[in-house]
């Protein structure tokens, strides 16, 4: 039989051994659609058949209702900036990277059980709950073969968190505050304040509303009230509707 000739040198690295720290493994970034689900938000501070007294420039009733879509991207946050240094004794000095809590980090995807995600130029694995794990992944000179690398961390344990956006459903947000100002002669003061943004609220606009003093009954934004006592310093209301 003539003899079987040699495999090429590139198809001989690929089928080459493993070596004492390597590992064989797929990586790849994560495929894996943005996680979705919506919640509904409804909030009143003073129930109707409520009666309490506020001081003056303290918020009656704040009033807040919107649809939010909470999305889950497939990235991850540290909960604080760090350092890692590789132990290596091949390289000198050794890689140091530096990380920050406003900087998000791919999710990879692969075989590992908790998922790893990309530093620099090698792979971070990690643990169950999320922290990073002290095992480093380095990719080699063959496809899909990575050499275990241990690294210094500094915060010792250094956890990460999926990247969660928020985002309000146009039309679903109806959000205003109602603000006791205070008495000035014969009139009662109220603020009414509108806000947007969800749980991240901004004020869009403000209006005094001025009521005299002995109306039995007030109408604010829709909201029916009797006002009990009203001082400079502080008011006894009732909510009724």
């Amino acid at each position: 039989m003539p003899p079987v000739p040699p495999l090429p040198v590139e198809v001989a690295k690929e089928k080459a051994p493993l070596g004492k720290k390597e590992i064989r493994l797929n990586v790849r970034l994560t495929r894996q659609p943005d996680k979705r689900k919506l919640r509904k938000v409804r909030s009143q501070s003073m129930p109707t058949g409520t009666r309490i007294s506020y001081p003056a420039g303290a918020d009656i009733l704040r009033f807040l209702q919107y649809d939010e879509e909470i999305i889950t991207l497939p990235k991850m946050q540290s909960t604080r900036d760090f350092n890692i240094m590789l132990l290596t004794r091949d390289q000198n000095p050794p890689l140091t990277v530096n990380g920050y809590s406003n900087v998000t980090y791919e999710l990879m995807e692969s075989d590992l059980p908790n998922g790893a995600i990309l530093l620099d130029s090698f792979y971070g694995t990690l643990k169950k709950d999320g922290t990073l794990s002290k095992t480093m992944l380095l990719p080699t000179e063959r496809k899909d073969v990575f050499r275990k690398v241990q690294a210094e961390i500094t915060p010792k344990r250094l956890r990460f968190k999926p990247v969660i956006r928020t985002n309000v459903l146009p039309d679903s947000e109806y959000h205003y505050v109602i603000r006791f100002l205070g008495k000035k002669g014969m009139t009662i003061l109220f603020e009414i304040r509108h806000l947007e943004g969800g749980s991240r609220p901004k004020v869009v606009s403000r209006q005094t509303l001025e009521i005299p003093l002995g109306t039995p009954l007030i109408e604010i934004n829709g909201h029916r009230f009797k006002v009990h006592t009203a001082t400079t310093e502080f008011i006894d209301i009732e909510r009724l509707s």
